[in-house]
């Protein structure tokens, strides 16, 4: 088991490298803080993320030689509440996990999974995907849910409103029957999160087998090709991505014409820094600064760069930074 920890240490690069990249617009980064989130704070979740990736990991391998099958009550639900609780014990500070969390857990599963089944091979991140989102779909249980949802209340998100929606018979996150809800609905987290997807892109990267996170694997590497810049290969991958989709969570906080404005930004800052990091730099901390000042936060779009440095990290395995 011990080679598994390099795996659980891969996965979680994610949350260190991506908020380690400047200047992102509007996230936080090693020269930019939130009021409740600091830079250092991702830090320590990236640090104390390795032993709950380790666990899920490690039951990956045992679901692969059905080890106490029927008595798994908690398949990822735990790994996510754990890191988001860990992180946020540690630093005393705000959520700065919940939406990597719930893409990485899934993704240390698979990697058990295909490593006790002798299908595991690093560079297939397409496979370690798609058994990602095959496994959430056919072993999450109620149980999984319940700890979703104390993960959920545990960060406190702001855009995740305090009350229950019309149009949905999902039990509300915020109330204090939601775990007998759960269970006498027989609500799996598959549920939860094709439920979700509808308005969430985390959610719906899962369910559609982390097609973005995939893609942004190749421009990742493509970039270190083209010009060895680490910082600035992962600057450029978020503009990439905000640019062609519009970021759920500006959507929710701020409104959709909100997230459409930072999308055609982000668009045009990207051809920038392609063509000239330079020239572009400038411009990118005045987003960023505007960003900040008016309060939009791009931080769906900053959980799938994540999810991809994390699938990047493992498909290289070494000399992660460079090329």
């Amino acid at each position: 088991m011990l080679v598994l920890i390099r795996y659980a240490i891969l996965l979680s690069l994610g949350l260190v490298l991506e908020v380690s990249a400047y200047p992102k617009p509007g996230n936080v980064h090693r020269f930019k803080d939130f009021s409740d989130v600091r830079f250092e704070d991702f830090i320590i979740a990236g640090v104390s993320a390795v032993h709950h990736l380790h666990r899920g990991i490690i039951r990956g391998v045992k679901l692969s030689r059905n080890f106490q099958l029927r008595t798994v009550r908690n398949v990822v639900g735990d790994i996510i509440y754990g890191i988001v609780r860990d992180s946020m014990d540690l630093s005393g500070g705000g959520n700065t996990s919940l939406g990597t969390a719930l893409l990485l857990a899934p993704l240390s599963l698979s990697i058990g999974f295909l490593k006790g089944s002798g299908k595991f091979v690093e560079q297939d991140v397409r496979m370690i995907a798609e058994s990602a989102r095959a496994l959430v779909e056919r072993f999450t249980t109620p149980y999984d849910s319940i700890m979703m949802y104390r993960a959920v209340r545990r960060a406190s998100p702001s855009y995740i409103r305090k009350y229950k929606p019309i149009d949905t018979s999902y039990p509300d996150v915020w109330s204090s029957s939601y775990k007998r809800e759960i269970i006498r609905g027989n609500y799996r987290l598959w549920d939860i999160l094709v439920y979700s997807s509808r308005y969430d892109v985390v959610a719906r990267e899962i369910v559609e087998g982390y097609k973005r996170s995939i893609e942004l694997v190749k421009y990742i590497g493509d970039r270190v090709s083209n010009h060895n810049e680490w910082n600035r290969v992962i600057v450029e991958t978020y503009l990439y991505l905000l640019s062609r989709e519009l970021d759920t969570l500006i959507v929710r906080k701020n409104g959709i014409e909100a997230a459409r404005y930072v999308t055609d930004r982000a668009g045009k800052l990207h051809k920038l820094c392609v063509e000239s990091w330079n020239l572009c730099q400038e411009n990118l901390r005045k987003f960023d600064d505007e960003l900040h000042r008016i309060g939009v936060n791009p931080g769906s779009t900053a959980d799938i760069v994540a999810s991809a440095i994390s699938l990047y990290s493992v498909s290289k395995g070494r000399k992660i930074i460079r090329a």
